[in-house]
């Protein structure tokens, strides 16, 4: 039969079929209006009512953050649900902000809101961002203890960063070396910004023990992880006294331009080794296909500041065609004029005169602020 579908021992109509489904989408879609009304409107309603009470809670908050005995355990037991969590997220936006004595009484409100046992609990059974989020509480708290008192290990590079942080931060690593250890055990891909500024507190607290570890290790790394490692040595200065280089050189042949370019910079402190003084070497470093590199080996050139390292890149800087990486030699080279005479100004032109430029009101702006905080 046209126009029908069989159903069992009977035919049905396809427009009766279409108006069964057209009724049943109609009714799909005004429940999900409606939940989605509804959704809003309790979502309104409550964004109404934390705003209401954060201008009450906030100002008592402060209040008593700034009084000699602000009682947060007489306080907390007054606050209902929903100023309990107004008055944890203005706790969490103060200790981002403050820190030394005008943190330590809201650390105590902290305390008395019961975030460290919260804190252990979600260490306990919570997933890898409910531990995350722990941590971090712990963090903002000083508090180790929960961590301690918790039957829980890290398992992912995030919360080992964390740990490594929690534990730094309190004196509770045996040795920053320790840390540096906790922190890059298993550690394979790049750190987010707090893990690579953890690395960088804990790396310069043992420069030597970090960079014996990085020069083990570096070879399973991914690139994005290798590179941050080498930006924390260029951070390390001169505390590094180890005796063999030959892993961040080596990095300088890297696939990767931006391994190669953070090797360039890690290379800034050891200008004082003969093994990087070999004109094969750096005729290398100078001409990689990289203008970014190039710009890094400029830069480390400066930061040596002899006068043959000075000449060479003097030298360099004469055949570069990348804008950016002939303005960052001639900013490095500018710190240096001194050694260099009229021959700066004479051979590279404006690109000497916009960094030399730049190089005065950066001095003068220095200067204004020492005075100024004087």
């Amino acid at each position: 039969m046209q126009g029908a579908v069989a159903v069992g021992e009977y035919s049905v109509p396809i427009s009766v079929i279409l108006a069964v489904i057209g009724l049943l989408v109609g009714i799909g879609l005004i429940v999900s209006l409606a939940l989605t009304m509804g959704l809003s409107s309790y979502r309104y309603l409550k964004a109404t009512q934390r705003s209401r009470v954060r201008s009450d809670v906030q100002s008592e908050l402060l209040s008593r953050a700034f009084a000699p005995e602000p009682k947060w355990d007489e306080w907390v037991p007054t606050l209902s649900k929903t100023e309990r969590s107004v008055a944890t997220e203005l706790l969490a936006e103060y200790l981002r902000e403050l820190d030394g004595s005008e943190a330590d009484s809201l650390k105590q409100l902290g305390v008395a809101l019961g975030i460290p046992d919260e804190a252990q609990a979600d260490l306990e059974r919570g997933h890898t961002f409910v531990r995350l989020q722990a941590l971090t509480w712990l963090i903002r708290l000083d508090d180790p203890d929960p961590y301690h008192a918790a039957s829980y290990e890290p398992t992912t590079q995030a919360e080992r960063a964390a740990v490594a942080r929690l534990l730094f931060q309190t004196g509770q690593l045996d040795t920053p070396a320790a840390g540096v250890e906790l922190l890059l055990d298993g550690a394979t891909t790049e750190f987010s910004v707090f893990g690579q500024d953890t690395l960088y507190r804990l790396a310069r607290e043992a420069p030597d023990a970090m960079f014996a570890l990085a020069a083990n290790r570096y070879e399973a790394w991914s690139d994005a992880l290798l590179a941050q490692v080498l930006l924390v040595h260029g951070q390390l200065g001169t505390g590094i006294r180890t005796a063999d280089v030959s892993w961040l050189t080596s990095n300088l042949e890297a696939d990767d331009e931006g391994v190669r370019a953070a090797a360039a910079s890690a290379l800034g402190s050891f200008g004082w080794r003969p093994e990087l003084r070999d004109s094969r070497f750096l005729a290398r470093a100078t001409a990689d296909s990289s203008p970014r590199v190039r710009g890094a080996v400029y830069e480390m050139l400066g930061s040596w500041g002899d006068q043959e390292a000075v000449t060479i890149l003097l030298y360099a800087l004469v055949s570069e065609e990348d804008p950016r990486a002939l303005v960052r030699g001639t900013n490095a080279l500018v710190r240096r004029q001194d050694q260099i005479g009229r021959s700066g100004p004479a051979i590279l032109g404006a690109a000497w005169e916009w960094s030399s430029e730049h190089a005065s009101y950066d001095s003068v702006a220095r200067g204004h602020t020492r005075a100024t905080q004087g």
